[in-house]
């Protein structure tokens, strides 16, 4: 809702000016479980096949700042894949780092698309404008600049998009 964006804005603002993170020890496989679950009548009404692959990972971060990341990837991985589609969600700890994968079979981006999708207000593809902002991405690459960690993006037109999130 625009509520929530406008809260998340002001939020990373805030945080952005001052850097105050606040850290805390918690399951990140349960934060993402609950997150999916929050989601359950969207993937219910799209009839989507979600496979969830999550190890067990405790993790020292900010948990608000991170539900943002889950959310807006998770939505829009809803939002972009046709009905009867699949969503995959991975977490998974190597050397030192947490690795985190949501990928679809949805519609995809073109490269001028992923070139310019973490920037505020890009929305790539004109039939897809009325269903967002364009500030969801924006956000998420905000956060993840805020707790240091990096954003990929792979993508192709017509076969899906995934995005891995190192922490």
């Amino acid at each position: 809702s625009l509520t929530n964006l406008v809260t998340n804005i002001l939020k990373l603002n805030k945080i952005e000016n001052q850097g105050i993170i606040q850290k805390e020890v918690f399951s990140l496989d349960e934060q993402m479980r609950r997150c999916i679950l929050g989601f359950e009548d969207k993937i219910e009404e799209k009839n989507l096949t979600i496979n969830v692959d999550l190890d067990e990972v405790s993790i020292e971060s900010d948990k608000a700042l991170l539900e943002i990341v889950w959310n807006n990837l998770v939505s829009n991985a809803i939002k972009y894949t046709a009905v009867g589609g699949e969503i995959s969600i991975s977490l998974k700890n190597e050397n030192e780092k947490t690795i985190a994968t949501i990928s679809d079979n949805g519609s995809g981006m073109s490269a001028e698309t992923i070139e310019h999708c973490f920037e505020k207000f890009y929305q790539g593809d004109a039939s897809h404008s009325q269903e967002g902002n364009g500030l969801g991405l924006a956000l998420v690459k905000q956060v993840i600049n805020i707790l240091d960690s990096e954003i990929k993006v792979s993508s192709v037109l017509g076969k899906g998009t995934e995005f891995t999130i190192i922490i």
